[in-house]
């Protein structure tokens, strides 16, 4: 029997046929949700949403969050590379029902969107710099803007705002009662 998960791959693919698609990775019953940036080249050459010196950054903020990586699902917000560019507004708009439809499939309590582009995927229009670190009522989830590991990576002086940040996921994920939908 096909998941939910499986069939939004399938539209994916009907849908971007030309493209070489970069599915989510992860527990497909995760608490957690990463919706990361777009993939680069890097990551799709290695099919995964996340690499290389990001991927470590993300898998050390998960110890500190006290999130195990098998148990966390990790997703891009656009499922392809443009080849040095950034994706167009119209590129996102034609990505965002999918990535909708696989958070609903996955049914987390939280969202925590990695960068710009990824909170711009998901539906808060503000500039990160506003956002971050906040909390946000989606309905059946709480999204948590942050930084994406590859910019803190560029920017140092970044990387103890996402620390906070994923701080602050630790102490939600420990709240009680849990969310209610």
């Amino acid at each position: 029997m096909e998941t939910g998960l499986t069939q939004v791959n399938k539209a994916l693919k009907k849908k971007f046929s030309t493209k070489k698609l970069i599915f989510g990775q992860g527990f497909d019953g995760a608490k957690v949700v990463f919706v990361v940036d777009p993939p680069t080249q890097k990551e799709e050459q290695e099919n995964k949403p996340l690499t290389g010196n990001a991927e470590k950054s993300l898998n050390k903020l998960l110890r500190l969050a006290g999130l195990n990586k098998q148990k966390v699902y990790i997703t891009n917000v656009i499922k392809y590379t443009v080849n040095g560019r950034i994706h167009t507004a119209k590129e996102i708009k034609a990505s965002v029902p999918f990535l909708k439809e696989e958070i609903k499939n996955i049914q987390p309590k939280f969202v925590v969107t990695l960068g710009n582009a990824a909170l711009n995927g998901i539906g808060l229009r503000q500039p990160l710099v506003n956002v971050r670190g906040k909390v946000f009522n989606f309905g059946s989830y709480e999204l948590l803007p942050t930084h994406s590991p590859e910019n803190t990576l560029k920017n140092p002086g970044f990387q103890p705002e996402i620390e906070a940040d994923f701080l602050k996921l630790k102490d939600l994920l420990k709240r009680k009662p849990p969310i209610e939908a």
